[in-house]
């Protein structure tokens, strides 16, 4: 897939470039299990790069 989708983060609203694919803007993070569970069990769509930074941040790796 590689259809570019405009966005906003359902976190804090900031545009987004979400291409559904490994060329997403979020692709290349580390993102912990716990991390990713919370994501999907607390937002409906994607979150910019800062918000998922963020959150590794605060719930730890």
């Amino acid at each position: 897939m590689n259809n570019y989708e405009a966005q906003t983060c359902d976190n804090c609203g900031a545009d987004l470039h979400c291409y559904g694919d490994l060329n997403c803007e979020c692709a290349d993070l580390k993102i912990p299990e716990h991390v990713q569970d919370y994501i999907g069990a607390t937002f409906d769509r994607c979150l910019c790069r800062k918000c998922i930074l963020k959150l590794i941040a605060e719930m730890g790796n």
